[in-house]
């Protein structure tokens, strides 16, 4: 019976490595020079300036780039609206959307320079192969020591990873983490890490943030990838947390206090 138990061990150790020996993944190119794109704002509806000293949780005192002198706008709506992103300090750079009706208020404060900085969140591999009803009913039957042997076996290959975006001054993106790089050797793990978009420039429009990835030429090719955008909502900023809505989900950061861009004296 002990055999029994044992064989059975090693089929489902079989079973969950046999779906990774598959052709090889193309390992993952090198980080290619990237010929970036500056992102055109045209039709944004946003007022670009700086914070000034008088700023409080219903005034933003607001010196437009636009030139003359700064302006008080009241903000009490757009706070309770939830639409103040971040916490204005003189200085900060802040994009503004103007209440079209009442040229005093804001409808949506977004604090430019709290954007800035190596925000990154952790993910989790899954596994490769998802459990087939067969597989249920193996492991249903094993016994409860080797039932944890297993369950310790696949908990070695939970390692998080932090996938990291460092939102420069520049509007430029650095990467950094991710799913590790793939090899041939790689084909016998039984998890995988999700992808990460390798971003190059970020801006703010309309109160949204995009970043754009792609424009990869490659030498000796003649084509480029192309140069794409991804549009996020604001959800949440903070002075070490932001919170983006995609399309698809909502991604939560957190801020490396460590490696954050200082602000030019």
């Amino acid at each position: 019976m002990k055999n029994y138990h044992s064989i059975l061990i090693i089929l489902l150790f079989v079973a969950i490595f046999g779906s990774c020996m598959q052709k090889p993944k193309v390992e993952e190119a090198e980080e290619l020079k990237i010929t970036t794109q500056s992102y055109v704002a045209k039709g944004d509806s946003m007022l670009y300036g700086l914070a000034c000293d008088g700023c409080n949780d219903t005034l933003l005192v607001l010196l437009p780039d636009s030139g003359g002198d700064p302006v008080n706008y009241d903000i009490t709506r757009a706070r309770r609206e939830h639409r103040v992103f971040g916490m204005p300090r003189i200085g900060d750079k802040m994009a503004v959307m103007v209440n079209p009706e009442n040229p005093k208020e804001l409808l949506m404060v977004v604090d430019v320079e709290q954007v800035k900085g190596s925000w990154y969140y952790t993910e989790l591999p899954q596994l490769k192969r998802k459990m087939s009803k067969a597989d249920s009913l193996a492991l249903a039957k094993l016994k409860s020591e080797d039932r944890q042997r297993l369950d310790s076996f696949i908990a070695s290959y939970m390692v998080p990873r932090e996938y990291v975006y460092n939102l420069k001054r520049d509007y430029t993106v650095m990467t950094e983490g991710g799913p590790p790089r793939t090899t041939s050797l790689d084909n016998t793990t039984p998890v995988e890490y999700p992808k990460m978009r390798r971003y190059s420039e970020w801006h703010i429009f309309n109160g949204k943030i995009i970043f754009s990835y792609g424009g990869v030429k490659i030498e000796g090719y003649r084509d480029s990838v192309a140069f794409t955008n991804d549009t996020a909502e604001f959800v949440l900023l903070r002075r070490d947390t932001m919170a983006l809505k995609f399309a698809d989900r909502v991604q939560g950061y957190k801020l490396r206090p460590d490696t954050t861009e200082q602000k030019p004296k």
